[in-house]
């Protein structure tokens, strides 16, 4: 399973200047994420199908095993416990999901479990033998 982007009905952030307060982001409601019981999130940047935001997963509840074909996925623990990829990770903790790698949020801690994270789809430059436009690194 592939999820794709959050609809934001259009919304396009590139460009613009940002600056949400700790009350500011408080007050953001939490949506509902696909459908996933106790999985709830909060979009705070998007540009096409790159997403920046927060998401939260309740105590008894897990986010289930999914792979992001075409997108690089990195989540910091911001809140709580869970295991993901094999590895417990809490506050503080860094993961990084490269595209084509199923994962989960599963083992949900009692407190539940929140991170910031990134979906930034994988970024396909010309041929290599094309020579109007040189390739970067991405």
């Amino acid at each position: 399973m592939s999820p794709q982007p959050v609809d934001s009905g259009g919304r396009n952030d590139l460009g613009r200047v940002l600056v949400r307060t700790a009350a500011e982001l408080a007050e953001m409601p939490w949506e509902e994420l696909r459908g996933i019981d106790g999985a709830t999130h909060k979009v705070l940047w998007q540009s096409g199908a790159t997403v920046i935001g927060l998401i939260r997963v309740d105590a008894g509840s897990s986010k289930p095993e999914h792979t992001h074909h075409g997108a690089h996925h990195h989540m910091l623990i911001t809140r709580g416990s869970c295991r993901m990829v094999g590895s417990v990770v809490s506050e503080g903790s860094y993961v990084y999901v490269p595209p084509g790698v199923p994962h989960a949020v599963d083992d949900v801690g009692p407190d539940g479990v929140e991170f910031f994270y990134t979906y930034r789809p994988v970024e396909v430059g010309p041929a290599p033998d094309d020579d109007h436009y040189p390739a970067h690194p991405v």
